[in-house]
């Protein structure tokens, strides 16, 4: 694994919060023989590795569509590290019952992610009718459901997640392109949205939205956002990044390599453009704070 790490250009707070990574340990823990690629080697061992480098204390563990609904590899990373250090988003479905939640409960899940990106579904009403199953769920355990969508659907979909009665987390921006203009369809539909108390978002993956090396053409968009809600902002890397090179055919047959990214820049770059330490400190620590350590 080919990961780098710039110095951290700022003091990194105390209790610090990752807030989107995976871990893949297909020798202890097999991966879905339905899934839709085979990543490579990120253990627990790596991501500690990860977070050292970034002189943080706290991560959430984002159960990756390669386990398909085998949570068993972010629980014992839980239990390894305990719970005031890891809390994770689980995927779940039908043949879970409310007693299975309440163990994931127990466990030190905190939410669950439905990925309408990795299978292909972006159908509005599909999403719809995800959404309001998912609701049902979560809602007596006091947890938030995170989506990984697109602007088009969030436009689509406004109304209806502005008006969820459980907290909602977006993934990566959105899926925004950010070689696009800040008028793009969606992106006033997502400020709307983060005006609701419930609503977070993930400035996660830059990688995933931009179009030039460094990164910089995120910034208006980061910057933006930051200014419409600095309290619902959360930092993720994406680690241990697993998109695969534009042109490339996924298969469960041959393992696909992470991307070599520089995880300490790309966290510089977000904390300079929020351009305020406090709102740093919220991104890091008060933000995951207040939606996992609940």
């Amino acid at each position: 694994m080919t990961q780098t790490y710039q110095a951290m250009a700022f003091t990194v707070p105390d209790n610090a919060c990752d807030c989107h990574v995976h871990i893949f340990d297909a020798g202890r823990f097999p991966l879905s023989a339905d899934r839709v690629y085979t990543p490579d080697h990120a253990p627990l061992s790596a991501l500690e590795a990860h977070l050292a480098q970034l002189s943080f204390r706290r991560a959430i563990l984002v159960q990756a569509s390669p386990y398909g609904t085998n949570n068993a590899c972010i629980l014992d990373a839980i239990e390894s590290m305990g719970q005031d250090r890891v809390r994770a988003v689980a995927v779940i479905d039908d043949s879970f019952g409310d007693e299975d939640l309440v163990r994931l409960h127990g466990a030190g899940v905190r939410g669950i992610r439905l990925n309408l990106r990795t299978h292909g579904d972006v159908d509005a009403q599909s999403v719809a009718d995800q959404l309001d199953h998912a609701v049902n769920r979560v809602l007596p355990l006091g947890w938030h459901i995170q989506i990984y969508t697109t602007l088009g659907n969030i436009a689509l979909l406004e109304g209806k997640l502005a008006a969820l009665p459980v907290d909602l987390v977006l993934d990566h921006m959105c899926c925004l392109d950010a070689a696009g203009e800040l008028t793009q369809t969606g992106f006033d539909s997502l400020r709307r949205l983060l005006a609701c108390d419930h609503v977070y978002l993930k400035l996660s993956a830059l990688y995933r939205v931009s179009r030039l090396p460094g990164y910089g053409d995120v910034q208006p968009f980061i910057e933006t956002l930051f200014a419409t809600r600095p309290d619902r902002m959360l930092w993720g890397s994406d680690w241990p990044h697993t998109m695969p090179a534009p042109g490339t055919v996924r298969s469960p047959d041959k393992i696909e390599h992470f991307r070599p990214e520089d995880n300490g820049l790309a966290l510089n770059l977000v904390a300079q453009w929020a351009g305020d330490p406090a709102i740093v400190k919220a991104m890091l620590v008060d933000n995951p704070e207040r939606l996992y350590w609940r």
